[in-house]
């Protein structure tokens, strides 16, 4: 799987620099959370609890299901 990022697509937390994929297989979204995830700017927070509860790895900038998730 390649870290590259695509235009328009969210797919890492960039405060610990890891991607949303990587923060999966901690095993949880506290687990993440615990590790520093979304804890310096909070922006990601969406995405990251949309990512875990969606099993999607990287999630459009305006996915419409993220306002379920802020």
């Amino acid at each position: 799987m390649s870290d590259e990022i695509n235009e328009g697509m969210v797919n890492r937390c960039e405060c610990i620099n890891k991607t949303f994929a990587q923060l999966k297989n901690l095993g949880s979204l506290e687990a993440a959370i615990a590790a520093g995830a979304g804890q310096e700017c909070e922006g990601c927070v969406p995405w990251l609890k949309l990512s875990f509860a969606s099993g999607e790895d990287e999630i459009a900038l305006e996915d419409p299901r993220l306002k379920d998730y802020e």
